[in-house]
C-alpha cells in the first residue's frame, strides 16, 4: 500500500519500523482505559499483529524508540499504551494533526471518518456503525461472546487501514508543497509528541477535594435557590428559578439604565451577555447581579470527572482552537469551569501544586516576531504595560504601579486589544470609557508600536499571497476570502499561534526533563505540577529553567516565568476569590439547614 519511496525516506531518517496502530477500549469519566485490543500494522514489513488484551500481557512487538507511530488521534492510542506499561513513544504522526495543518480554516470536521471521505478513500464504516461498535465495547466490558470479539477486532483492523491510507495520501500532499522530507517528519513528530505526551498528562489527572467536591456539589440545587432568593431581594429578576427577561427590563428602567443598555439586533431586547454586564459593573446593583447570574450558572459544573483516585480527568484537546491552542472543556475540566470553582483542586499530603506560567507570554511573543522597538524596551522593563502608560505620558515618568492601578490596567487591556486591530469602539466598550478616551488611547499606542504594525502588515500580506499562515513548526491557518475580511482572526492567529507552540515545547521539555508523572494541566500559558514538597524549591527552579529554554528555541527570546505554590487549596485572586467566598458561604449555611434537618 505505501509506496517504497516513503519507506526509503523513512528508513533513511533512522526508523526501523512505521507501525500504524489502533487500540480498542473501555473507559469510564475520570478514569484512565481499559484497552480491549489493538491492532498494528508495520508498514515496511507488512505484517499485522492482531492482540485480544483482556486478562493478557501484551509486549509491544518493536523496538519504541525505532518505530515511528502513525495513528489517528494520538491521545486514545498512547493513553493506552501508557495503562498497559510500555514507554510512551517519541516519534508520532498523528493524522488528527496532519489533517488539520492541511486543512485548517478551510474545512470543520476531522474524525478520520471526516478525513477520508474528504481524501476520497472508499469502503469506510459510516459513523452509525462505528458508533455501534464503541458502545458495544462499553457496555459488554469485559464480557463479550466470541462474536463481538471478532467484530471488535475486525472494526479496529479497518482503522488500521483506513488510517494507513489517508497517511499516505496526506504525505503526497505534504511532499507536494514541501520537498524537505526530513522537514515534514519532524514538524510531524513535533505535534504527534505533544499529543502523545497529553495522555500522559490526562493520565496523571488534577488533584481534586473530593470530599468538599461531592459534598457541594450534592447541596448546589439548595445552594443556587439561596442565591436566586439573595439576589431577587437586590434586584427581583427572577421568576421562580427562571431568569425573566421582563423583570430584567423593569430593574433596567428603574435604575435608569434601558436607554443606555445595549440591545440585540433582532428581538431588541437588553443584551445580557457577560461583556454588557462587566460595562455596567460600576452599578453596585449591576455587579451583584452579574456575580449571581455566573454562580447560578455554574450549575454545569456537576459534569467535573473524578477517577477513583480522586484524580479529575477530562480531555485536555490539544490544537482545538483554530490558532492550535488547547481547548478545554467548560463543563468537566476545572480549567474550563468558571475561576472561583478551582478552589476544589487540592493536592496530597505531602505534596504541593505549582502553577508555572509565562510572564506576559503574548506581549514577549509579538515583540520577539515583530522586532519592535518600544514592544522590546516594554518587556524588558519590570512591567510592560506601566512601561508603555509612561511611554505615551499616561502616567508621570517616576508613577508606582500601587498608585496607579487603573491606568496600567488599562494600558494592558490596550496593549493586546490594539495590537490584535481592535477598533477606538471595539476599545471603548472593553475598557467602558467614552469613545473619545478610547480614541485618544488607540492612537497613542498604535503610534507607539508602528514597528508591529508595520511588520504585521507585511505578514498578512505575504500569507496573503500564499493562502495561510504558518508557524516555525508547521501548524498552518487556511483562510478564505471571507476569513480575509476579518482582520482581528489574521493578527491574533501568529501571536496565538506561536504561544501556542512555546507552551507545548515547554511541556515536552518539562516531561521530558524528569517530571513526566508531574505535570497535572496545561492552562493557555502555564504548566500546573503536582509535586512532592521534599525538594520543591530545586524542583521549581529546574521546571522554571526548562520552560524558559523552551520559550528560546521557539521564537528567538527569553520568556520570564513567574510561579505560584499552593499547599492548600487552590488560591485565587482578588475577584474570583471573593465569588468564591461568597458562593463558599451560602454552602455552609445550606449544609447547616441540611445537618438540621431543615
Amino acid at each position: 500500500m505505501i509506496p517504497q519511496k516513503y519507506i526509503d525516506l523513512l528508513k533513511e531518517l533512522g526508523f526501523k519500523h512505521a507501525d500504524v496502530l489502533d487500540f480498542e477500549y473501555s473507559q469510564i469519566d475520570g478514569n484512565p482505559p481499559k484497552p480491549v485490543c489493538v491492532v498494528i500494522k508495520d508498514l515496511f514489513t507488512g505484517i499485522t499483529t492482531k492482540e485480544w488484551l483482556i486478562d493478557k500481557k501484551f509486549k509491544y512487538p518493536h523496538p519504541i524508540q525505532q518505530t515511528l507511530f502513525i495513528c489517528h488521534w494520538a491521545v486514545a492510542e498512547v493513553s493506552c499504551l501508557i495503562e498497559l506499561g510500555i514507554e510512551k513513544p517519541r516519534a508520532v504522526f498523528d493524522t488528527f494533526i496532519e489533517e488539520k495543518k492541511l486543512f485548517n480554516g478551510w474545512h470543520t470536521g476531522f474524525s478520520l471518518l471526516d478525513a477520508c471521505e474528504r481524501h476520497g478513500i472508499k469502503g469506510v464504516m459510516s459513523e452509525d456503525k462505528k458508533e455501534w461498535w464503541r458502545q458495544t465495547i462499553i457496555k459488554n466490558y469485559p464480557n463479550y461472546t466470541k462474536e463481538d470479539q471478532t467484530g471488535i477486532i475486525n472494526y479496529c483492523e479497518e482503522d488500521v487501514i483506513n488510517s494507513e491510507k489517508l497517511f499516505v495520501s496526506q504525505l503526497n500532499l505534504l511532499t507536494s508543497k514541501e520537498k524537505n522530507f526530513h522537514k515534514i517528519i519532524s514538524q510531524a513528530c513535533f505535534h504527534g509528541k505533544a499529543m502523545g505526551y497529553c495522555a500522559q498528562v490526562e493520565a496523571n489527572g488534577i488533584p481534586i477535594d473530593h470530599k468538599l467536591f461531592k459534598d457541594f456539589t450534592a447541596n448546589f440545587d439548595k445552594i443556587k435557590k439561596l442565591e436566586i432568593e439573595e439576589i431577587n431581594k437586590i434586584c427581583n429578576v427572577f421568576e421562580g428559578d427562571t431568569f425573566s427577561q421582563s423583570k430584567f427590563e423593569t430593574f433596567l428602567k428603574e435604575e435608569n439604565l434601558y436607554d443606555k443598555w445595549p440591545k440585540t439586533e433582532k428581538s431588541r431586547r437588553p443584551k445580557t451577555d457577560d461583556r454588557t454586564f462587566y460595562r455596567f459593573q460600576h452599578n453596585p446593583k449591576i455587579f451583584a447581579l452579574k456575580n449571581a447570574l455566573f454562580i447560578i450558572g455554574s450549575q454545569k459544573l456537576k459534569g467535573y470527572q473524578l477517577g477513583e483516585d480522586n484524580r479529575s480527568r477530562s480531555r485536555l484537546n490539544m490544537f482545538g482552537q483554530l490558532t492550535g491552542r488547547t481547548n478545554v472543556s467548560t463543563a468537566t475540566n476545572p480549567f474550563g469551569a468558571p475561576r472561583f470553582m478551582r478552589t476544589f483542586i487540592h493536592p496530597d499530603e505531602d505534596s504541593a501544586i505549582a502553577y508555572l506560567d509565562f510572564k506576559a507570554q503574548e506581549p514577549n511573543v509579538m515583540a520577539a516576531l515583530s522586532q519592535d522597538k518600544t514592544m522590546l524596551a516594554a518587556v524588558n522593563s519590570p512591567d510592560p504595560y506601566m512601561y508603555v502608560a509612561k511611554f505615551v505620558n499616561a502616567v508621570p515618568q517616576d508613577a508606582a504601579r500601587k498608585d496607579f492601578e487603573k491606568e496600567r490596567e488599562m494600558y494592558k487591556v490596550s496593549y493586546l486589544a490594539i495590537a490584535y486591530e481592535q477598533t477606538p469602539y471595539g476599545l471603548s466598550a472593553k475598557l467602558g470609557v467614552p469613545l473619545a478616551n478610547a480614541t485618544f488611547i488607540h492612537a497613542n499606542i498604535k503610534e507607539a508600536f508602528n514597528d508591529y504594525g508595520r511588520w504585521i502588515k507585511g505578514l498578512k500580506a505575504n500569507a496573503g499571497r500564499r493562502g495561510y499562515f504558518e508557524t516555525k513548526y508547521g501548524w498552518k491557518y487556511h483562510f478564505n476570502d471571507t476569513n480575509k475580511l476579518n482582520p482581528k482572526r489574521l493578527s491574533n492567529f501568529p501571536i496565538q499561534a506561536n504561544g501556542g507552540e512555546v507552551l507545548r515545547m515547554a511541556m515536552i521539555d518539562v516531561m521530558e526533563g524528569g517530571f513526566d508523572k508531574n505535570v497535572s494541566m496545561t492552562v493557555h500559558d502555564a504548566l500546573l505540577l503536582h509535586l512532592p514538597i521534599k525538594n520543591l524549591d530545586a524542583n521549581i527552579e529546574k521546571i522554571k529553567t526548562l520552560m524558559e529554554k523552551a520559550s528560546e528555541k521557539v521564537i528567538g527570546r527569553k520568556i520570564t516565568v513567574d510561579t505560584k505554590i499552593i499547599k492548600g487549596h487552590y488560591e485565587q485572586e482578588k475577584e474570583h476569590k471573593e465569588k468564591w467566598n461568597t458562593l463558599y458561604q451560602k454552602y455552609l449555611t445550606v449544609k447547616e439547614c441540611t445537618d438540621n434537618g431543615q
